[in-house]
């Protein structure tokens, strides 16, 4: 038999919110947003990336086994409402145009040339409603691939303008987990997942 307070009890805390969040890009060309603080409060979405394990598949006698292969990442998208003076979407446009000039060249500036210096840092805190930090997704090596378009129209009335940015990344690490710490930073050998 079903019991409404079984599944109360199991719902510990009311749940996590998917509204109870901040993002911070740091490092690299990425100072160009924080040297701002808005850009915090001005990403009004976000998601957690998929972490998918590739498959191989190992024939055996008309039978197909599979084994673990390699690691991938998918991109990872925020949603940014624009301010006024248009300083968060500048800062991405002057980050993309590090890596190939916007322009009409094939230039690509010094930090364009260097993935250390045009790498950043993301970080999304999942929160409580206290403000508490939950959990810590840290994304290393980030870098745009899209700032999305902006759409004008004369019947958009009550809204805000916003726009997206994809970016790609290399590794994640996980803080909050019921285990501790998952995923390394690197530097060392192995890669394997780390126990804080």
């Amino acid at each position: 038999m079903a019991r409404l307070s079984d599944f109360v009890g199991a719902l510990k805390d009311g749940g996590a919110r998917a509204n109870q969040f901040e993002v911070n890009i740091t490092g690299g060309p990425a100072t160009l947003l924080s040297s701002s603080q808005d850009f915090k409060f001005l990403c009004r979405s976000t998601t957690v990336p998929a972490l998918t394990m590739g498959e191989i598949a190992v024939p055996y006698r008309g039978r197909q086994i599979f084994v673990a292969g390699d690691r991938t990442y998918d991109t990872w998208t925020v949603g940014v409402i624009s301010d006024r003076g248009m300083i968060m979407r500048s800062a991405f446009e002057q980050w993309q145009s590090f890596l190939g000039d916007i322009g009409g060249t094939t230039v690509r500036s010094a930090i364009g040339d260097n993935p250390a210096q045009y790498y950043g840092t993301a970080l999304i805190k999942q929160k409580d409603r206290n403000d508490k930090t939950l959990r810590t997704y840290t994304l290393y090596d980030v870098w745009p691939t899209t700032v999305d378009a902006m759409e004008f129209n004369y019947e958009t009335n009550d809204t805000l303008m916003e726009f997206s940015v994809t970016f790609r990344f290399n590794h994640m690490v996980i803080v909050g987990s019921p285990t501790g710490m998952l995923g390394s930073t690197g530097g060392g050998g192995g890669g394997g997942d780390a126990g804080g």
